[in-house]
Protein backbone atom coordinates (compact mmCIF):
# COMPACT_ATOMS: atom_id res chain seq x y z
CA UNK A 1 0.00 0.00 0.00
CA UNK A 2 1.26 3.57 -0.29
CA UNK A 3 2.92 4.88 2.40
CA UNK A 4 0.88 7.39 4.61
CA UNK A 5 0.77 8.07 8.12
CA UNK A 6 0.43 5.04 9.28
CA UNK A 7 -1.75 5.48 12.78
CA UNK A 8 -4.23 8.10 11.00
CA UNK A 9 -4.80 5.15 8.37
CA UNK A 10 -5.51 2.43 10.32
CA UNK A 11 -7.88 4.62 12.72
CA UNK A 12 -10.00 5.96 9.99
CA UNK A 13 -9.54 2.49 8.14
CA UNK A 14 -11.12 1.15 10.93
CA UNK A 15 -13.83 3.60 11.42
CA UNK A 16 -15.31 2.85 7.59
CA UNK A 17 -14.52 -0.61 7.29
CA UNK A 18 -17.95 -2.05 8.09
CA UNK A 19 -19.58 0.69 5.19
CA UNK A 20 -17.31 -0.44 3.01
CA UNK A 21 -17.39 -3.90 3.53
CA UNK A 22 -20.76 -4.26 3.96
CA UNK A 23 -21.49 -5.33 0.82
CA UNK A 24 -18.87 -7.86 0.32
CA UNK A 25 -19.18 -7.06 -3.56
CA UNK A 26 -16.31 -4.07 -4.39
CA UNK A 27 -17.48 -2.87 -7.14
CA UNK A 28 -21.03 -1.89 -5.07
CA UNK A 29 -18.71 -0.90 -2.07
CA UNK A 30 -17.12 1.48 -4.84
CA UNK A 31 -19.89 2.77 -6.25
CA UNK A 32 -21.24 3.97 -2.71
CA UNK A 33 -17.69 5.44 -2.35
CA UNK A 34 -18.02 7.30 -5.49
CA UNK A 35 -21.72 8.42 -4.10
CA UNK A 36 -20.42 9.83 -1.77
CA UNK A 37 -17.17 11.19 -3.42
CA UNK A 38 -18.82 13.13 -6.12
CA UNK A 39 -22.04 14.48 -4.71
CA UNK A 40 -22.24 14.37 -0.98
CA UNK A 41 -18.98 15.88 -0.33
CA UNK A 42 -18.14 16.79 -3.79
CA UNK A 43 -21.05 18.59 -4.15
CA UNK A 44 -21.28 17.73 -8.47
CA UNK A 45 -24.32 18.70 -10.02
CA UNK A 46 -27.47 16.02 -10.73
CA UNK A 47 -26.50 16.01 -14.92
CA UNK A 48 -22.47 16.28 -14.12
CA UNK A 49 -22.11 13.76 -11.56
CA UNK A 50 -22.80 10.86 -14.01
CA UNK A 51 -19.45 11.84 -15.60
CA UNK A 52 -17.74 11.22 -12.71
CA UNK A 53 -19.74 8.13 -12.15
CA UNK A 54 -18.52 6.88 -15.93
CA UNK A 55 -14.79 8.28 -15.30
CA UNK A 56 -14.89 5.72 -12.38
CA UNK A 57 -16.88 3.06 -13.96
CA UNK A 58 -14.83 2.39 -17.24
CA UNK A 59 -11.88 1.86 -15.33
CA UNK A 60 -13.35 -0.47 -13.10
CA UNK A 61 -14.59 -2.45 -16.34
CA UNK A 62 -11.57 -2.14 -17.95
CA UNK A 63 -9.65 -3.70 -14.66
CA UNK A 64 -11.81 -6.77 -14.70
CA UNK A 65 -11.66 -7.53 -18.19
CA UNK A 66 -7.93 -6.48 -18.09
CA UNK A 67 -7.41 -9.97 -16.14
CA UNK A 68 -10.71 -12.01 -16.54
CA UNK A 69 -10.85 -11.03 -20.50
CA UNK A 70 -15.17 -11.59 -20.50
CA UNK A 71 -15.81 -8.92 -22.55
CA UNK A 72 -14.32 -6.51 -24.96
CA UNK A 73 -12.56 -4.06 -23.30
CA UNK A 74 -14.71 -0.85 -23.02
CA UNK A 75 -11.44 1.86 -23.55
CA UNK A 76 -8.14 -0.27 -23.16
CA UNK A 77 -6.09 -3.83 -21.61
CA UNK A 78 -3.19 -4.07 -19.82
CA UNK A 79 -1.50 -7.15 -19.64
CA UNK A 80 -2.16 -8.89 -16.19
CA UNK A 81 -0.31 -11.62 -14.89
CA UNK A 82 -2.00 -15.01 -14.13
CA UNK A 83 -4.08 -15.21 -11.32
CA UNK A 84 -4.33 -11.26 -10.42
CA UNK A 85 -6.73 -10.35 -7.66
CA UNK A 86 -9.61 -9.20 -9.44
CA UNK A 87 -11.32 -7.15 -6.19
CA UNK A 88 -7.69 -5.70 -5.88
CA UNK A 89 -7.71 -4.30 -9.15
CA UNK A 90 -11.45 -2.74 -8.42
CA UNK A 91 -10.24 -1.53 -5.53
CA UNK A 92 -7.00 0.74 -6.77
CA UNK A 93 -8.59 1.64 -10.30
CA UNK A 94 -11.42 3.24 -8.82
CA UNK A 95 -9.40 4.64 -5.74
CA UNK A 96 -6.78 6.17 -8.45
CA UNK A 97 -9.76 7.82 -10.67
CA UNK A 98 -11.56 9.43 -7.99
CA UNK A 99 -8.70 10.80 -6.40
CA UNK A 100 -7.44 11.83 -9.79
CA UNK A 101 -10.66 13.99 -10.14
CA UNK A 102 -11.01 14.63 -6.61
CA UNK A 103 -7.80 15.28 -4.91
CA UNK A 104 -9.03 17.34 -2.06
CA UNK A 105 -10.51 14.17 -0.42
CA UNK A 106 -8.07 12.13 -1.19
CA UNK A 107 -6.73 10.90 2.80
CA UNK A 108 -10.58 9.99 3.02
CA UNK A 109 -9.65 7.82 -0.02
CA UNK A 110 -6.91 6.21 0.90
CA UNK A 111 -8.37 5.26 4.02
CA UNK A 112 -11.15 3.72 2.01
CA UNK A 113 -8.60 1.74 0.08
CA UNK A 114 -6.40 0.30 3.12
CA UNK A 115 -9.73 -0.82 4.52
CA UNK A 116 -10.85 -2.02 1.55
CA UNK A 117 -7.88 -3.92 0.81
CA UNK A 118 -7.32 -4.91 4.32
CA UNK A 119 -10.37 -8.03 3.13
CA UNK A 120 -7.89 -9.42 1.01
CA UNK A 121 -5.28 -11.87 2.53
CA UNK A 122 -1.26 -10.30 1.75
CA UNK A 123 -0.09 -12.28 -2.07
CA UNK A 124 1.35 -11.99 -5.00
CA UNK A 125 -2.01 -11.92 -6.34
CA UNK A 126 -3.53 -9.07 -4.30
CA UNK A 127 -0.44 -7.06 -5.37
CA UNK A 128 -0.32 -7.96 -9.18
CA UNK A 129 -3.74 -7.17 -8.89
CA UNK A 130 -3.26 -3.16 -7.28
CA UNK A 131 -0.60 -2.98 -10.25
CA UNK A 132 -3.42 -4.07 -12.88
CA UNK A 133 -5.51 -1.24 -11.66
CA UNK A 134 -3.31 1.17 -11.07
CA UNK A 135 -2.09 0.96 -14.74
CA UNK A 136 -5.95 0.81 -16.41
CA UNK A 137 -6.30 3.72 -14.25
CA UNK A 138 -3.48 5.75 -15.05
CA UNK A 139 -3.96 4.93 -18.68
CA UNK A 140 -7.93 5.87 -18.58
CA UNK A 141 -6.88 9.17 -17.05
CA UNK A 142 -4.24 10.19 -19.66
CA UNK A 143 -6.82 8.82 -22.64
CA UNK A 144 -9.27 11.76 -21.04
CA UNK A 145 -7.12 14.51 -20.77
CA UNK A 146 -8.53 17.25 -21.87
CA UNK A 147 -11.79 16.38 -22.14
CA UNK A 148 -13.68 19.23 -21.06
CA UNK A 149 -14.60 18.64 -17.78
CA UNK A 150 -15.39 21.99 -15.63
CA UNK A 151 -14.18 23.63 -18.35
CA UNK A 152 -14.54 27.39 -17.69
CA UNK A 153 -17.64 27.69 -19.96
CA UNK A 154 -19.04 31.28 -19.91
CA UNK A 155 -22.73 31.70 -20.94
CA UNK A 156 -24.51 34.28 -21.23
CA UNK A 157 -28.42 34.00 -21.36
CA UNK A 158 -30.98 36.19 -23.08
CA UNK A 159 -34.51 37.68 -22.37
CA UNK A 160 -37.56 37.55 -24.33
CA UNK A 161 -40.64 35.02 -25.81
CA UNK A 162 -39.33 31.63 -25.12
CA UNK A 163 -35.43 32.73 -24.54
CA UNK A 164 -33.83 30.98 -21.03
CA UNK A 165 -33.33 32.89 -17.89
CA UNK A 166 -32.09 32.41 -14.45
CA UNK A 167 -35.58 32.10 -12.13
CA UNK A 168 -35.71 32.20 -8.67
CA UNK A 169 -33.48 31.66 -6.41
CA UNK A 170 -31.20 32.73 -9.84
CA UNK A 171 -28.12 30.64 -9.91
CA UNK A 172 -25.65 31.02 -12.23
CA UNK A 173 -25.87 28.12 -15.81
CA UNK A 174 -25.32 25.41 -14.37
CA UNK A 175 -22.85 23.08 -15.93
CA UNK A 176 -22.37 24.92 -19.16
CA UNK A 177 -19.39 23.19 -20.09
CA UNK A 178 -21.19 19.30 -21.02
CA UNK A 179 -22.50 21.16 -24.02
CA UNK A 180 -18.79 21.08 -25.32
CA UNK A 181 -17.48 18.02 -23.34
CA UNK A 182 -16.18 15.18 -25.28
CA UNK A 183 -18.42 12.07 -25.16
CA UNK A 184 -17.62 8.60 -23.86
CA UNK A 185 -18.71 6.87 -27.03
CA UNK A 186 -18.84 9.68 -29.76
CA UNK A 187 -17.22 12.01 -31.53
CA UNK A 188 -19.20 15.46 -30.20
CA UNK A 189 -21.35 16.60 -27.85
CA UNK A 190 -24.09 18.07 -30.76
CA UNK A 191 -24.10 14.25 -32.54
CA UNK A 192 -27.52 13.54 -31.47
CA UNK A 193 -28.92 16.87 -31.79
CA UNK A 194 -30.87 15.70 -34.32
CA UNK A 195 -32.63 13.05 -32.98
CA UNK A 196 -35.68 15.18 -31.20
CA UNK A 197 -37.75 17.91 -32.82
CA UNK A 198 -36.86 21.69 -31.80
CA UNK A 199 -38.89 22.91 -29.30
CA UNK A 200 -42.77 23.94 -30.29
CA UNK A 201 -43.57 27.18 -31.67
CA UNK A 202 -44.73 29.29 -28.93
CA UNK A 203 -48.31 30.24 -31.23
CA UNK A 204 -49.04 26.48 -31.85
CA UNK A 205 -51.53 24.22 -30.03
CA UNK A 206 -48.58 21.90 -28.85
CA UNK A 207 -47.52 24.22 -26.89
CA UNK A 208 -50.56 25.89 -25.26
CA UNK A 209 -51.81 22.38 -24.49
CA UNK A 210 -47.74 21.83 -22.27
CA UNK A 211 -47.59 24.85 -21.40
CA UNK A 212 -51.21 24.43 -19.35
CA UNK A 213 -50.62 21.17 -18.37
CA UNK A 214 -47.37 22.33 -16.26
CA UNK A 215 -48.77 25.63 -15.33
CA UNK A 216 -52.21 23.69 -13.59
CA UNK A 217 -50.40 20.72 -12.27
CA UNK A 218 -46.94 21.76 -11.45
CA UNK A 219 -47.84 25.06 -9.40
CA UNK A 220 -46.94 25.60 -5.71
CA UNK A 221 -50.07 27.19 -4.62
CA UNK A 222 -53.72 25.95 -6.26
CA UNK A 223 -52.55 23.18 -8.49
CA UNK A 224 -54.92 20.35 -9.67
CA UNK A 225 -52.46 17.87 -8.22
CA UNK A 226 -53.27 15.51 -5.85
CA UNK A 227 -51.71 14.32 -2.82
CA UNK A 228 -50.01 11.05 -4.00
CA UNK A 229 -48.74 13.55 -7.32
CA UNK A 230 -47.34 16.11 -4.92
CA UNK A 231 -45.50 13.29 -3.44
CA UNK A 232 -44.02 12.47 -6.63
CA UNK A 233 -43.08 15.41 -8.21
CA UNK A 234 -41.23 16.04 -4.92
CA UNK A 235 -39.97 13.01 -4.38
CA UNK A 236 -37.78 13.03 -7.94
CA UNK A 237 -36.62 16.18 -6.99
CA UNK A 238 -33.86 14.27 -5.03
CA UNK A 239 -30.09 14.16 -6.19
CA UNK A 240 -30.65 11.36 -9.05
CA UNK A 241 -26.62 10.54 -8.62
CA UNK A 242 -27.54 10.00 -5.12
CA UNK A 243 -30.82 7.61 -5.54
CA UNK A 244 -29.82 6.05 -9.30
CA UNK A 245 -26.54 4.50 -7.02
CA UNK A 246 -28.65 3.30 -4.08
CA UNK A 247 -30.61 1.59 -6.83
CA UNK A 248 -28.16 0.26 -8.55
CA UNK A 249 -26.43 -1.32 -5.41
CA UNK A 250 -29.78 -3.20 -4.53
CA UNK A 251 -29.89 -4.49 -8.17
CA UNK A 252 -26.31 -6.08 -7.48
CA UNK A 253 -27.71 -7.51 -4.32
CA UNK A 254 -30.97 -8.40 -5.63
CA UNK A 255 -29.46 -10.48 -8.75
CA UNK A 256 -26.23 -11.79 -6.67
CA UNK A 257 -23.90 -10.15 -9.28
CA UNK A 258 -20.16 -11.21 -9.36
CA UNK A 259 -17.77 -8.88 -9.50
CA UNK A 260 -17.53 -9.04 -13.08
CA UNK A 261 -21.40 -8.92 -13.77
CA UNK A 262 -21.12 -5.95 -11.51
CA UNK A 263 -18.52 -4.22 -13.23
CA UNK A 264 -20.62 -4.35 -16.49
CA UNK A 265 -23.57 -3.79 -15.40
CA UNK A 266 -22.37 0.04 -13.48
CA UNK A 267 -20.86 0.63 -16.55
CA UNK A 268 -24.05 0.20 -19.02
CA UNK A 269 -25.69 2.26 -16.76
CA UNK A 270 -23.72 5.18 -15.97
CA UNK A 271 -21.83 5.58 -19.33
CA UNK A 272 -25.42 5.60 -21.20
CA UNK A 273 -26.60 8.36 -18.66
CA UNK A 274 -23.35 10.06 -18.79
CA UNK A 275 -23.40 10.08 -22.13
CA UNK A 276 -27.20 11.09 -22.67
CA UNK A 277 -26.60 14.13 -20.37
CA UNK A 278 -24.03 15.24 -22.31
CA UNK A 279 -26.41 15.10 -25.18
CA UNK A 280 -28.78 16.61 -23.72
CA UNK A 281 -26.84 19.57 -22.02
CA UNK A 282 -25.84 20.07 -25.64
CA UNK A 283 -29.24 20.69 -26.82
CA UNK A 284 -30.53 22.67 -23.79
CA UNK A 285 -28.01 25.50 -24.57
CA UNK A 286 -28.57 25.16 -27.85
CA UNK A 287 -32.20 25.66 -27.54
CA UNK A 288 -32.28 28.11 -24.65
CA UNK A 289 -35.73 27.62 -24.07
CA UNK A 290 -37.54 29.36 -21.34
CA UNK A 291 -39.03 27.55 -17.87
CA UNK A 292 -42.29 27.42 -16.92
CA UNK A 293 -41.63 30.04 -14.99
CA UNK A 294 -40.40 32.69 -17.79
CA UNK A 295 -43.21 31.59 -19.40
CA UNK A 296 -46.05 31.51 -16.93
CA UNK A 297 -44.71 34.94 -15.40
CA UNK A 298 -44.67 36.21 -19.53
CA UNK A 299 -47.22 35.00 -21.31
CA UNK A 300 -49.10 37.50 -22.12
CA UNK A 301 -45.51 37.45 -25.01
CA UNK A 302 -45.71 34.68 -26.64
CA UNK A 303 -48.41 35.44 -28.83
CA UNK A 304 -50.78 32.57 -27.86
CA UNK A 305 -54.27 33.15 -26.88
CA UNK A 306 -54.58 30.19 -25.16
CA UNK A 307 -52.07 30.91 -22.68
CA UNK A 308 -52.81 33.30 -20.18
CA UNK A 309 -50.25 34.82 -18.06
CA UNK A 310 -49.96 34.64 -13.99
CA UNK A 311 -47.34 37.04 -12.33
CA UNK A 312 -47.63 34.97 -9.21
CA UNK A 313 -47.04 31.56 -10.36
CA UNK A 314 -44.80 29.30 -8.59
CA UNK A 315 -43.22 26.17 -9.24
CA UNK A 316 -43.56 23.29 -6.73
CA UNK A 317 -40.03 22.71 -6.73
CA UNK A 318 -36.68 24.35 -7.44
CA UNK A 319 -35.96 24.92 -10.83
CA UNK A 320 -32.41 24.09 -12.30
CA UNK A 321 -30.29 26.76 -13.16
CA UNK A 322 -29.91 25.62 -16.77
CA UNK A 323 -31.93 26.03 -20.08
CA UNK A 324 -35.34 23.96 -20.29
CA UNK A 325 -35.23 21.91 -23.17
CA UNK A 326 -35.15 18.70 -23.55
CA UNK A 327 -35.52 17.44 -19.47
CA UNK A 328 -32.40 15.96 -17.90
CA UNK A 329 -34.41 13.92 -16.60
CA UNK A 330 -36.41 12.47 -19.34
CA UNK A 331 -32.94 11.70 -21.51
CA UNK A 332 -31.24 10.59 -17.95
CA UNK A 333 -33.92 8.10 -16.65
CA UNK A 334 -34.63 6.70 -20.70
CA UNK A 335 -30.80 5.95 -20.63
CA UNK A 336 -30.60 4.48 -17.27
CA UNK A 337 -33.99 2.00 -18.31
CA UNK A 338 -32.54 1.25 -21.37
CA UNK A 339 -29.61 -0.03 -20.12
CA UNK A 340 -31.38 -1.80 -17.64
CA UNK A 341 -33.44 -3.37 -19.76
CA UNK A 342 -30.51 -4.08 -22.03
CA UNK A 343 -28.64 -5.83 -19.40
CA UNK A 344 -31.37 -8.02 -17.67
CA UNK A 345 -32.85 -8.47 -21.22
CA UNK A 346 -36.72 -7.59 -20.15
CA UNK A 347 -38.49 -4.53 -19.02
CA UNK A 348 -39.49 -6.67 -15.94
CA UNK A 349 -37.59 -5.87 -13.31
CA UNK A 350 -37.84 -5.15 -10.17
CA UNK A 351 -36.35 -1.53 -9.08
CA UNK A 352 -36.78 0.54 -5.66
CA UNK A 353 -35.18 3.52 -5.54
CA UNK A 354 -35.79 6.32 -2.02
CA UNK A 355 -35.62 9.68 -1.76
CA UNK A 356 -34.28 11.99 0.53
CA UNK A 357 -36.82 14.75 -0.52
CA UNK A 358 -39.37 12.92 0.96
CA UNK A 359 -37.84 10.17 2.53
CA UNK A 360 -40.18 7.72 1.26
CA UNK A 361 -38.90 4.77 -1.01
CA UNK A 362 -40.69 3.89 -4.76
CA UNK A 363 -40.82 -0.08 -5.60
CA UNK A 364 -41.45 -0.65 -9.37
CA UNK A 365 -41.47 -3.74 -11.23
CA UNK A 366 -41.20 -2.58 -14.96
CA UNK A 367 -38.51 -0.42 -15.49
CA UNK A 368 -40.38 1.75 -18.33
CA UNK A 369 -42.65 2.71 -14.42
CA UNK A 370 -39.65 4.49 -13.66
CA UNK A 371 -39.83 6.68 -16.46
CA UNK A 372 -43.36 7.25 -16.61
CA UNK A 373 -43.13 8.08 -13.13
CA UNK A 374 -39.81 10.68 -14.16
CA UNK A 375 -41.60 12.12 -16.80
CA UNK A 376 -44.81 13.29 -14.85
CA UNK A 377 -42.41 14.33 -11.82
CA UNK A 378 -41.09 16.87 -13.56
CA UNK A 379 -44.41 18.56 -14.42
CA UNK A 380 -45.86 18.24 -11.12
CA UNK A 381 -42.85 19.90 -10.28
CA UNK A 382 -43.18 22.89 -12.32
CA UNK A 383 -39.66 22.40 -13.81
CA UNK A 384 -41.18 20.97 -17.44
CA UNK A 385 -43.24 20.25 -20.20
CA UNK A 386 -44.65 17.14 -21.74
CA UNK A 387 -43.20 17.74 -24.85
CA UNK A 388 -39.59 18.20 -23.26
CA UNK A 389 -39.61 15.22 -20.96
CA UNK A 390 -41.16 12.94 -24.18
CA UNK A 391 -38.23 14.24 -26.23
CA UNK A 392 -35.66 13.80 -23.61
CA UNK A 393 -36.61 10.28 -23.59
CA UNK A 394 -36.21 9.89 -27.08
CA UNK A 395 -32.52 11.30 -27.14
CA UNK A 396 -31.73 9.28 -24.14
CA UNK A 397 -32.74 6.40 -25.79
CA UNK A 398 -30.87 6.97 -28.68
CA UNK A 399 -27.42 7.73 -26.69
CA UNK A 400 -28.00 4.72 -24.63
CA UNK A 401 -28.50 2.79 -27.33
CA UNK A 402 -25.66 3.63 -29.54
CA UNK A 403 -23.54 2.78 -26.13
CA UNK A 404 -24.71 -0.26 -25.80
CA UNK A 405 -24.07 -1.75 -29.18
CA UNK A 406 -20.47 0.22 -29.53
CA UNK A 407 -19.03 -0.37 -26.21
CA UNK A 408 -20.64 -3.26 -24.78
CA UNK A 409 -21.97 -5.11 -28.21
CA UNK A 410 -25.74 -5.82 -26.49
CA UNK A 411 -28.63 -5.12 -28.52
CA UNK A 412 -30.55 -2.73 -27.29
CA UNK A 413 -33.93 -4.04 -25.74
CA UNK A 414 -37.06 -3.46 -27.63
CA UNK A 415 -38.62 0.33 -27.30
CA UNK A 416 -42.17 0.65 -25.80
CA UNK A 417 -44.57 3.53 -26.56
CA UNK A 418 -44.94 5.51 -23.78
CA UNK A 419 -47.03 8.27 -24.99
CA UNK A 420 -50.33 6.98 -24.33
CA UNK A 421 -49.41 6.35 -20.67
CA UNK A 422 -47.84 9.57 -20.19
CA UNK A 423 -51.25 11.27 -18.89
CA UNK A 424 -51.82 12.88 -15.08
CA UNK A 425 -54.66 10.48 -15.02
Amino acid sequence: MKARCAAKAIVIGLLLLPAVLRSQNVVADWDAIAANTIVTVGGAAPASSFIFFAYVDVAVYDAVNSIEHRDRPFALRVRAPRGASVDAAVITAAHDVLVHYYPLQQAALDADEDASLAAIPDSQAKTDGMTVGQAVAASWIDLRANDGVNAPITYVWGHGPGIWEPVPPFPPPVTPWMAYFIPFTYQSASDFLGTIDPPPSLTSKLWANDYNLTKEYGALNGSLRTPKQTEIGQFWAAHPGIQFSQALRLLIAEHHLNIAESARLVAMQNVSLADAEVACFNAKYHYAFWRPYTAIHDADTDGNPDTVADPNWEPLDTTPGHPEYPAAHGCGTEALATALQTYFHRDRVHYQVTSSVTSTTHKFERLSDVVIEVDMARIFGGMHYRHSVLQGNVMGRAVACHVLRTRFQASCFEDWDKNERLSVQ
